[in-house]
């Protein structure tokens, strides 16, 4: 009990560190190397019932089927030859579907309009603070911003220089 305290990362079956060394390497999950050894030892891909039955008896009764062990050591051994390729697909084909930086099609699109839409409504906001600061106020509260420069009135300013 102690030893398992102290070093929890060791596990009581060697066969079963084999399988977690060899899950660890291809940073798969041990379920997913259950796969991928089914699918070479196989042949082909397990059915549900399968796979319910050997998650059973791999992770709750703690069997290591022959197959499982057999493609760990292969695992391990490509490793420790140095032409393990551990970024290949195929080890990773039953890994879920992960945000990959790309947006859909119908979110990339609302958000490169919504940008747009954003960044015309900060540009006109701004020409109007510039018009307002070089011009004066505006005349009319709705758009466009005329102001009585704009329109060719005569301010009080200008009237007594004349």
């Amino acid at each position: 009990m102690f030893d398992a305290l102290f070093h929890p990362d060791q596990e009581e079956d060697p066969d079963r560190g084999v399988v977690i060394h060899a899950a660890n390497l291809l940073e798969v999950g041990e379920f997913q190397l259950l796969q991928l050894a089914f699918f070479e030892w196989y042949g082909r891909e397990m059915h549900c019932s399968e796979k319910e039955s050997f998650f059973r008896s791999v992770f709750l009764v703690k069997e290591t089927p022959v197959f499982l062990r057999h493609y760990a050591r292969n695992i391990v051994l490509s490793d420790d030859r140095g032409d393990l390729r551990a970024r290949v697909p195929f080890y990773h084909r039953y890994d879920p579907a992960v945000f990959d930086r790309r947006l859909p099609n119908g979110i990339g699109r609302f958000v490169g309009v919504t940008v747009l839409l954003i960044s015309v409504l900060i540009v006109s906001l701004g020409m109007a603070i510039f018009t307002i600061e070089q011009g004066g106020r505006c005349t009319n509260y709705l758009p466009p911003c005329l102001t009585a420069q704009d329109l060719g009135e005569v301010t009080r300013v200008d009237s007594s220089q004349r």
